[in-house]
């Protein structure tokens, strides 16, 4: 029979309270304030700023989640640099990762990386194999962490004036978004689509003038976009916690880390395993054949689904 352990899953033996969660933001200028025109920014003249700390995402996020869960203590913490690429990310990676000690790490990096520069010969600061190493390395770091996990923000298209200044910028941009979403393991690392939301044709909507950074509504945007996916890591730490003391109660938070991001591994681990164990049948087949269709990969998921199909079949 399948062990009472298992219900925590992997990732979150060592948690010790759901009521505790630290966000940290690393990345490049798109997460900072930003004024309208940064080189020709006078502090004593000009107090109205294009974003404001306060219109970043990183504090947007941090305002929503204190208001939905009031008594719990979430902090975000945003470590974003201007003009940092992935290599420079990559090099304060193991800082980041055990000195702050990050539930969430959310990543936002790659259009410093592979803009072509006009003052390097229209090279680029780092280019699509060195951006996929320097990745790598992250993503290898990230595993001697396994409570942590990683939501890397794609990087958004440029306006089609930007890809006639220089061509091919956009199929670069979607390059190296594939790189980044090929880390994507719904278990430790999650990817956010920005090539859905940001039209090269009408970027305005979501970016300021220079057509790369955010302005105040791609701040919200990305903030609505994060949401949900950090909510359903609460609550599926929750669920663990209440699992012994309250076995409906952990139940609840599972379904509702579901209904918040139902490709999340951890917690269709969790709610396959709770939902045999109440023996809510229905509800396991259909979960079962989620992850089938959705072909979601977590280390014990298929351990699991063959033990339930084993018993069912005794």
């Amino acid at each position: 029979m399948i062990s009472v352990e298992n219900v925590y899953g992997d990732s979150q033996k060592t948690k010790k309270s759901g009521d505790n969660m630290n966000i940290l933001i690393l990345g490049d200028s798109l997460a900072l304030p930003r004024p309208h025109r940064i080189k020709e920014f006078d502090p004593i003249n000009e107090k109205e700023l294009a974003v404001h700390f306060k219109e970043t995402y990183g504090f947007l996020l941090e305002q929503q989640l204190r208001t939905e869960y009031p008594s719990a203590d979430i902090s975000v913490t945003n470590r974003a640099q201007r003009f940092s690429t992935i290599k420079n990310i990559a090099q304060q990676f193991w800082d980041h990762l055990f000195y702050f000690e990050p539930d969430v790490i959310v990543l936002q990096v790659g259009i410093v990386d592979c803009w072509f520069r006009q003052d390097l010969d229209g090279k680029q600061l780092v280019n699509a194999g060195e951006f996929d190493l320097y990745y790598r390395e992250i993503l290898k770091l990230l595993e001697k962490r396994p409570e942590t996990k990683l939501i890397v923000i794609g990087i958004c298209p440029t306006s089609m004036k930007m890809e006639q200044k220089f061509p091919g910028l956009l199929e670069q941009i979607s390059l190296y978004n594939q790189i980044l979403k090929n880390g994507e393991n719904f278990h430790q690392v999650f990817f956010v689509d920005m090539e859905t939301h940001v039209l090269p044709h009408a970027p305005n909507h979501f970016l300021l003038p220079d057509d790369h950074h955010l302005n105040k509504q791609g701040n919200q945007l990305v903030s609505t976009l994060l949401l949900p996916r950090i909510k359903a890591f609460y609550e599926n730490v929750n669920g663990c916690l209440h699992y012994e003391a309250d076995m409906t109660a952990s139940y609840r938070h599972f379904l509702k880390s579901y209904e918040l991001f139902p490709f999340y591994g951890d917690n269709l681990y969790n709610l396959i395993y709770l939902s045999f164990q109440m023996e809510d049948w229905a509800t396991t087949a259909e979960l079962i054949k989620f992850v089938r269709l959705n072909h979601i990969q977590h280390p014990n998921l298929f351990n699991l689904i063959e033990m339930i199909k084993e018993h069912m079949n005794r």
